[in-house]
């Protein structure tokens, strides 16, 4: 892709996982965020065209971040950033031949407690 970014631009870290059921001692079948690792990213910031365009879609609320290229990242499906869980919506992994290549991936918050 032909962004640049510095390495100072990575300075946040998130987690990506998986959802995991287990039951409580109720007896409740719950589902809970179980982190597989961990990467530094950055958030992409939209222009008011990008964000109007996506109001009224299952991604108006949104966020976008970007990480190094990591394989692991498709087989993910939820991450967590200060402590809020989002589900995984999309990610466009970085098939260019650059030796640094990058992925998004846009996240939405999920509506169960994390």
């Amino acid at each position: 892709m032909a962004n640049r970014f510095k390495p100072s631009d990575f300075s946040q870290t998130v987690e990506l996982g998986k959802p995991q059921s287990h039951v409580t001692k109720a007896g409740l079948n719950v589902s809970s965020f179980v982190a597989a690792y961990s990467l530094h990213y950055r958030q992409q910031h939209r222009t008011l065209t990008q964000t109007y365009s996506l109001i009224g879609t299952r991604l108006d609320n949104s966020i976008t971040i970007i990480t190094r290229h990591d394989a692991r990242n498709v087989s993910q499906q939820q991450a967590r950033i200060d402590g809020i869980v989002y589900d995984i919506k999309d990610i466009s992994p970085d098939d260019s031949n650059d030796a640094i290549r990058y992925d998004y991936l846009t996240l939405v918050k999920t509506t169960k407690g994390a």
